[in-house]
């Protein structure tokens, strides 16, 4: 299904802001854990949230089905996706008018509202209290990881800082995410329902790094103050034990070995072999081999980004990744 383009006009005008959301890194989880999207989140962290879900979770899995392509942001934990910490969003789907969230649902939908959302139509207060019960035991699973990023989470916001101005911000968006391309002065994420404002029109434009998932991606277009844009963050494959040390379990890594499988969970946004050399504590020339065999197999391509040289997944490099990240059927 073709994606929606998002217009942002002269970069040179754009006003950038990068956002730490820990709401935008734990929504991911749930989308894979209760809806079975794949979002290349490693095993052992999705099974840890799995695994500590209440029973509340089947009153909302429903509207993480397939097909859904769309979730209110008040759901989606991004209501204020400026907020950077658990406790506010939390307070803040504490606020939720029940009314309010039926609102916007039938807003999207009009008179053709699927049968997973009819049941937010039929008893909203209800399905906002279980949501929280979830939200609440999934985020004590993967507040240690949100804890661990803070140091890379800083060096992205440095990274696209530096971007902006040094006008060089084009390559920043080009090398957003798989599911997110830049092209001709426009960002094509994949399609929703309720996509209603297709061009920046003024407002400023927030990056959002996700710590939890290897191929994540979400958006949200239709605030007057600001649309923001969710990725992977660099260097995630660094966060955390699981990464370092993929268990027995972990299906990508028995198919092409931890070097290989390293490499493609960090070119998510695209790196060069030297910034790849640091992540995985290897040498450029061992990096440089194993990108080889990669581009051979069709996983991996080289594109410049002005006087660089970057590592990006093909569309057959992020299936890779995706299937075997992804639930085990």
């Amino acid at each position: 299904m073709a994606g929606r383009r998002f217009l942002l006009g002269s970069l040179d005008e754009v006003h950038v802001e990068v956002a730490r959301a820990p709401g935008a890194t734990l929504f991911p989880v749930l989308h894979e854990v209760l809806g079975g999207a794949r979002h290349g989140v490693p095993r052992p962290w999705r099974d840890a949230v799995s695994t500590a879900l209440p029973a509340a979770a089947d009153v909302v899995r429903p509207l993480f089905g397939p097909g859904s392509y769309w979730v209110p942001d008040l759901l989606a934990l991004t209501a204020d996706v400026r907020a950077t910490s658990m406790r506010a969003v939390l307070s803040g789907l504490e606020d939720v008018d029940p009314q309010g969230l039926a609102a916007e649902v039938a807003q999207c939908f009009g008179d053709r509202v699927p049968r997973p959302w009819q049941r937010v139509l039929d008893d909203p207060a209800g399905i906002l209290a279980a949501y929280r019960d979830v939200v609440r035991a999934a985020w004590r699973e993967l507040e240690p990881l949100w804890a661990g990023a803070d140091a890379l989470l800083g060096k992205e916001a440095e990274r696209v800082g530096a971007a902006v101005v040094s006008r060089s911000l084009e390559g920043v968006l080009t090398g957003l995410s798989a599911k997110v391309r830049f092209a001709d002065g426009a960002l094509e994420g994949p399609y929703r329902e309720c996509d209603r404002h297709l061009d920046l029109a003024g407002r400023r434009l927030m990056l959002v790094p996700v710590v939890s998932g290897f191929t994540a991606s979400m958006y949200s277009v239709d605030r007057d103050d600001l649309v923001w844009f969710s990725y992977p963050l660099p260097g995630l494959g660094r966060l955390g034990a699981p990464a370092r040390k993929p268990s027995r379990k972990d299906a990508l890594t028995q198919v092409l070995g931890p070097l290989r499988a390293g490499v493609l969970r960090s070119v998510q946004p695209p790196a060069t072999v030297s910034e790849l050399a640091g992540l995985l504590n290897v040498g450029v020339s061992t990096i440089t081999y194993h990108c080889e065999q990669l581009k051979a197999a069709g996983l991996l391509r080289r594109e410049r980004h002005g006087r660089e040289v970057r590592q990006r997944l093909t569309t057959r490099g992020v299936e890779l990744v995706e299937l075997l990240s992804g639930p085990r059927a």
